[in-house]
């Protein structure tokens, strides 16, 4: 059995040597966790060069054991300190966030800083990257210019008007202004080779047409060889059954970013008919909203927000810097033969991957393992949620973890497993370094072979199974789900875990949006009863 449920009387000789091996590690952990100062795990939750015309609250998602606040710089000038993260109703994430009013700086391009500083006394502090934005509360920067397309009734010499508008989107874009609109009438179109430069200083909207639905609108692969195209409530598809490496959007080596908002993603030959990717060649994508669906895995973004995916093949977050809001349902390989993971970092012996944030983030059904975890540093994985169906995987870390944080997570039939991995096939002994993993409900626990586990602090969990408990101030046994038949992780107040976790101060809500309040719950839910999720916009 993957999970394993004891009731009250379980018998002796597992509470006996439950008691005995939790002591011991507990008093391994203890002693061997590293104490040395580590900064915040940090990223901005804004898509980046957007014009604000009115005030635009911008968030960052920061996460510390000892707590974290956050200063804001505009144009080097300090505006906000912010000091517990909160609700931002305009991303629906709780998180340090500030209102930035554009009519206090001329029209044009604002530099905004963030510092994210641990509540220590000799604190390590991080400065995330600039985030550009553009001011334009006096319209200077305001583009009228739509343009309409319709790819069954128009022709590219026409005048772009809706009266008569282009037949593809390539004449469309090489013919608005940067910042303009082009809207799309019902039918399918090609988004190769669209030109339009590189230089575009912010967004070109791309979208339905009003009253066009999204699945009318069809939009089949290619390269658009152009920067900053944001692509709205469009829906992007490939018609591949050649069981071959294939790729929607490809992108232009990092030096191109996309904007993906509201758009469905699919293979309309199912997910196991070829290998379907949504993002290639290292696109620089926003994702927010919207939905994958009968694809190899999600899409790998550098913001991932609000976004649905459904029946996968392979990963899920893999590839993504930050996932929010997110949800999953249904990965499985079939005959593919390919390993599939919710979640799963790999790098080379001499290489690292780093800042990547997991929050609020659901998986279910999941035919896959849950976090692969090798070589990863400055990371976390807050308010998560990952059911396993019935299979022999699990959770594990490996290799050179460093600064990774494990807060408020549900891993529903997974055992997470400490891992060294032989050498001679290029995979690497368990090195950790201030790894620290609280407030969470786990299957179980183990660390195999020789793993080590200095460097890493585990407290205030529960384990289900007691056999397999580590850390301090553990709690074991069966934790009550309120439902687990239909999903619902919820825990009753009689439940071991409800009310006996530590107050993460940066941690202030659960995976609904719902405040955890002073007396917190392991796992990811604060209450008894599901809450409703936020919106999310961009």
């Amino acid at each position: 059995m993957d999970t394993a449920y004891f009731s009250v009387k379980e018998p002796e000789m597992k509470r006996i040597c439950s008691a005995a091996l939790s002591g011991l590690v507990a008093i391994f952990l203890t002693a061997s966790a590293s104490s040395a100062a580590v900064r915040a795990v940090a990223r901005w939750d804004v898509v980046p060069d957007q014009l604000m015309n009115t005030t635009f609250k911008a968030g960052v998602v920061a996460f510390h054991m000892s707590g974290i606040k956050v200063e804001f710089r505009v144009n080097d000038k300090l505006v906000a300190t912010v000091r517990n993260p909160t609700l931002n109703d305009r991303t629906g994430v709780w998180e340090f966030w500030f209102p930035l009013d554009p009519a206090e700086y001329p029209d044009g391009a604002v530099t905004v800083n963030a510092r994210a500083i641990p509540l220590e006394p000799d604190p390590v502090v991080y400065d995330l990257p600039p985030l550009n934005l553009y001011a334009n509360s006096k319209g200077s920067l305001t583009v009228k210019d739509v343009k309409w397309v319709d790819a069954a009734g128009g022709s590219d010499s026409n005048t772009g008007s809706q009266a008569s508008p282009y037949q593809t989107i390539a004449k469309a874009v090489r013919n608005t202004a940067v910042g303009g609109t082009i809207n799309l009438q019902a039918g399918s179109y090609s988004c190769d080779a669209l030109g339009g430069g590189s230089n575009r200083p912010y967004w070109t909207t791309i979208q339905a047409a009003p009253g066009v639905g999204r699945d009318a609108v069809e939009v089949g692969h290619g390269r658009p060889n152009t920067q900053r195209l944001r692509w709205k409530d469009l829906t992007f598809y490939l018609d591949d059954a050649s069981k071959s490496y294939r790729v929607i959007l490809v992108g232009e080596g990092g030096s191109h970013s996309v904007w993906l908002e509201n758009d469905k993603f699919w293979n309309k030959q199912g997910r196991w008919a070829a290998q379907c990717h949504i993002l290639g060649n290292g696109y620089r994508a926003y994702v927010i909203g919207g939905l994958t669906t009968q694809m190899t895995g999600g899409p790998g973004s550098f913001l991932l927000r609000g976004h649905t995916m459904q029946t996968l093949c392979a990963d899920g977050y893999t590839n993504c810097a930050m996932a929010i809001n997110c949800t999953i349902t249904g990965i499985d390989p079939g005959e593919t033969g390919i390993h599939p993971d919710l979640y799963q970092s790999y790098a080379t012996a001499d290489k690292m991957v780093s800042d990547v944030i997991l929050y609020n983030c659901r998986g279910y059904q999941g035919v896959c393992m849950g976090y692969l975890v090798e070589q990863l540093e400055n990371s976390a994985f807050v308010n998560v949620l990952f059911e396993k169906a019935p299979t022999v995987m699990s959770t594990e870390f490996s290799g050179r973890v460093r600064n990774v944080l494990v807060m408020h997570n549900d891993h529903i039939g997974w055992d997470f497993l400490w891992r060294n991995h032989n050498e001679e096939k290029h995979e690497f002994p368990l090195e950790c370094q201030d790894v620290q993993i609280a407030n969470s409900i786990f299957s179980g626990m183990k660390p195999m072979g020789q793993a080590n586990l200095s460097g890493v602090a585990i407290d205030s969990n529960h384990f289900i199974d007691p056999i397999k408990a580590m850390g301090t101030h553990q709690t074991t046994g069966n934790p009550f789900f309120q439902d687990a038949a239909h999903r619902d992780y919820h825990l009753p107040a009689t439940s071991p875990a409800y009310g006996s976790g530590r107050c993460l101060q940066c941690v202030p809500a659960d995976i609904d949006g719902v405040p955890y309040g002073d007396k917190r719950n392991r796992g990811c839910y604060a209450g008894e009863t599901p809450a409703k999720t936020e919106k999310n916009t961009p």
